[in-house]
Order: C-alpha cells, then sequence, then structure tokens
C-alpha cells in the first residue's frame, strides 16, 4: 500500500500594524524591491531575459547596492519581472499595451520561506534588515 503525501500551501494576506521602525524597515524593503523590480522587467522585456539571465546579469550589482536585503527577496523579484515581463509582451502582441514599456505599479513582496517569519502568540514576526 502506497502512503501519498501532500504539502497543502496557502497563501495568506495580513492587514497588519507596527511601529514607526517597523514602518520604516518595510518601507525601505519595499522602495529596494521596486528600484530593482522596474530595472529587471525593463531588461527582461528588452532581451526576453529568463530567471537565470537575470541573475547572472543583476545579482551582484543589487547585492552590493543593498547588502542588507535577503537573497531570497532578490531571487522572488527575478520570478516577479520574468512574470511580468512575459505578460506584457502577449500584451503587446495581441495590441493591448497601453505604452511602450512595462510600469511597475504596485508591488507585492513574497517572504515565501519559513526562515524569514514565524507565527508566535498570534502576532506574525517577519525577519528584516533592521532585527
Amino acid at each position: 500500500m502506497s502512503i501519498q503525501l501532500k504539502t497543502l500551501e496557502r497563501t495568506v494576506v495580513l492587514e497588519g500594524w507596527t511601529n514607526r521602525v517597523g514602518r520604516e524597515a518595510l518601507r525601505e524593503i519595499f522602495e529596494a524591491y521596486r528600484d530593482m523590480l522596474q530595472q529587471m522587467v525593463d531588461y527582461a522585456v528588452e532581451h526576453s531575459a529568463s530567471q537565470a539571465t537575470l541573475h547572472r546579469v543583476f545579482y551582484n550589482k543589487f547585492r552590493e547596492k543593498y547588502p542588507w536585503l535577503p537573497t531570497r527577496v532578490i531571487k522572488g523579484c527575478y520570478r516577479d519581472a520574468v512574470r511580468r515581463a512575459k505578460s506584457f509582451r502577449e500584451l503587446k502582441k495581441r495590441g493591448i499595451a497601453k505604452t511602450g514599456k512595462p510600469v511597475v505599479k504596485s508591488i507585492t513582496v513574497i517572504y515565501s520561506d519559513s526562515q524569514d517569519w514565524r507565527l508566535v502568540g498570534g502576532v506574525v514576526e517577519l525577519r528584516t534588515h533592521r532585527d
């Protein structure tokens, strides 16, 4: 008899409250992510780049510019950039794209690794560069 084990994955969006220091830390992460994402999306659209190509071109540059940013956030940015570039190219092919190049309007930083967050007593603790 074969036993099949499955992992249940669920994406949860939480509304949260934090103090001034927490807000500043999250704001810094979001600003860095937005900057990285715009550069990567522009490059990915222009060169039809994959995640591996984006890693090769941008990883060292962003490690030097944002040494405090977790590597997993940069790698998540690759995935996001490739998805946005692919979507933009498809819209452009159909003639639906409204601009000549993609514009990053909203962002979502994904902390998918359990090393970066934990649930303690009903409170989500998130690791940032300001621990």
